[in-house]
């Protein structure tokens, strides 16, 4: 009996084993970690620029298609921003493009985003990995993950091979991959490669003989041709890649993900974008149209030969936790995304929604439907933008019935969608998605002020003005009268009984200014209270700003105080101007067309 019970435990323990190492788990049977060495590798493949309608088509991309047939292929996978640096550390944070310090309008980043990137940004995947000792490893070409240029920051890897500097960087970089693999699979930990092809990014210069691979009834224009020969070119060297690999005996126990940055502009109705008035044809980062954050996304498991097609959306805020989540590590709490495991492994029960942020755009996306909004929500003062706020206006699309996005119902004002007459339910659909975006965007800090009014002197009056953007009250009693200019905002009430008015400044960049009068008397700085605190507003006249600060408390006021104003939701920001390019990083950015 004793030998029949051990037997049965022994295949049953068996069975926890494979299945628990067929899923990249970190726990053994008996609960404690698995030894480093067998966990899975992770291998994350990013080839810059690859639109979500290429792999599988114009017989430029054998490799891949094989790897999709073999592996999992996600058909609607969508990035959340829509350019390199704010994709990448999506990719390696799991949280929007907002949710970091480091700004998605302008290239240059300055040394208070980076170090306020530091100090917030405590779980960048790299790091992570590192901590349970991964080795970590970047080769590619991708100078916004170095802060050495100017143009971005240190995500954590042990070493980082960048090749932005160099000229026909492909092959370099598939030569030192092969480096890196020789080196790392004489090792008995487990490896974190991220693998970074610029390549098919502008400019288009695909070696000779690519382009004659291309086969298709498309009439293509010359930058399409050339792209889809560098497409054909990266496809190549992916092969070496997957080659040695299996030779270096790699590939088996290795969750592989292959995906792209953004997409690629190319249909010529979005040559102009809508949203910043750029021309963005053969570019990105302008708007978020499909066709700029639809790509690839392929999926190798470890230890699995499993073959899946997802037709479902899936986001690139999901990738991070579906690797910390196959590696048997703990999913932190503040990221935005979520596992993909469960549509692997056809759990998922509910739909994910898609939001997406680029310079003047925001957007949400349900299934098939998407609305995008011009947004100077994220703006930054620089010589792109001076502080005016114009009109932003919404454009919806259904692309079950438009595909490539060229017929949307356009509103002007959100509030007066109803003189548009549409149908009932798309109405309150739009309006419903309107208000998403609104639940998703980081809040804007809002400002209050607490006014008790003399009785002797009169009315009161109040002016708050801002030096960029504008003024939007939030909340204000019905007995004021209100006057809003965009800058400046004026106030005229009768009252007699304290009142409180709050107001954001939108966007977020210029600290407001006010004066407050009864009557004819101005009140004085030296009367009027700041902060949680209420220290005078006369006791401090430079780096005040946290003095304003209350958090989301609101401060205990002194019975004799005639005017105090607070903070609620913001922290100090910086809004220094963005530093010049050094040569260097100008160099590096024309080289990959970001700039002529």
């Amino acid at each position: 009996m004793f030998s029949f019970l051990f037997l049965v435990s022994f295949f049953s323990d068996c069975k926890k084993e494979t299945a628990v190492s067929e899923l990249g788990e970190s726990l053994g049977r008996d609960g404690n970690q698995i030894p480093s060495q067998r966990k899975p590798n992770v291998i994350w493949i990013v080839i810059d620029s690859l639109r979500g309608d290429i792999i599988g088509q114009y017989n430029v991309t054998p490799n891949l298609d094989l790897f999709a047939k073999e592996g999992i292929q996600f058909e609607s996978h969508l990035v959340n921003a829509a350019w390199t640096r704010p994709s990448t550390l999506v990719f390696f944070t799991g949280k929007y493009a907002s949710a970091n310090p480091v700004n998605f309008w302008d290239y240059p980043t300055t040394k208070s985003e980076v170090d306020a990137f530091y100090r917030s940004e405590k779980k960048p995947l790299p790091k992570v990995l590192k901590e349970s000792l991964y080795q970590t490893v970047m080769v590619g070409n991708n100078p916004f993950l170095t802060d050495k240029y100017g143009l971005g920051v240190d995500v954590g890897f042990d070493s980082l091979y960048d090749f932005s500097n160099y000229s026909e960087d492909t092959k370099k970089i598939t030569k030192k991959t092969l480096e890196v693999l020789e080196e790392i699979s004489s090792k008995k930990s487990p490896f974190f490669l991220f693998l970074n092809y610029n390549d098919p990014h502008k400019p288009y210069t695909p070696p000779p003989g690519f382009t004659s691979r291309i086969k298709t009834n498309e009439i293509l224009d010359e930058r399409k041709f050339n792209y889809l020969g560098e497409v054909a070119f990266v496809d190549e060297e992916l092969g070496k890649v997957f080659a040695e690999l299996k030779t270096k005996n790699l590939w088996d126990n290795s969750l592989i993900l292959i995906t792209a940055d953004h997409g690629e502009v190319m249909h010529a109705s979005h040559a102009i974008s809508p949203f910043t008035g750029t021309n963005t044809y053969y570019g990105h980062g302008q708007d978020l149209f499909l066709e700029n954050i639809h790509v690839p996304l392929l999926v190798k498991l470890p230890l699995s030969q499993k073959q899946k097609t997802v037709n479902s959306m899936t986001r690139s805020i999901d990738l991070y936790p579906t690797v910390l989540d196959y590696v048997g590590l703990p999913i932190p709490k503040s990221i935005h995304g979520l596992s993909l495991r469960p549509i692997i492994e056809g759990t998922e029960t509910t739909k994910r929604t898609y939001y997406g942020e680029t310079r003047f755009t925001q957007g949400y996306g349900e299934g098939k439907e998407f609305l995008l909004q011009r947004s100077y929500r994220f703006h930054e003062l620089g010589k792109f933008w001076q502080g005016s706020v114009g009109n932003e206006f919404y454009l919806y699309f259904d692309t079950t019935n438009d595909p490539n996005q060229i017929n949307p119902i356009r509103i002007n004002q959100m509030a007066n969608i109803a003189e548009l007459k549409l149908e009932e339910r798309l109405e309150k659909r739009i309006q419903r998605f309107w208000k998403q975006i609104r639940a998703m965007e980081p809040k804007l800090p809002l400002y209050h002020l607490w006014i008790r009014p003399s009785h002797s002197e009169g009315n009161t009056e109040i002016q708050i003005k801002v030096q960029s953007g504008i003024l939007r009250l939030a909340k204000f009693p019905s007995s004021v009268t209100v006057e809003e200019k965009g800058r400046v905002v004026n106030i005229q009430t009768k009252d007699t009984q304290p009142f409180q008015i709050s107001f954001e400044v939108y966007p977020d960049v210029s600290f407001p200014e006010f004066q407050v009068w009864f009557g004819k008397k101005q009140v004085p700085k030296s009367e009027i209270h700041i902060g949680y605190f209420g220290v005078s507003m006369a006791a401090c006249t430079k780096d005040c700003d946290l003095l304003y600060e209350s958090q989301s408390i609101r401060p205990i006021i002194h019975p004799e105080t005639k005017v105090h104003f607070w903070k609620e939701g913001g922290q100090k920001k910086s809004y220094e101007t963005k530093q010049e390019l050094g040569t260097d990083a100008l160099d590096i950015l024309k080289k990959q067309g970001y700039v002529q």
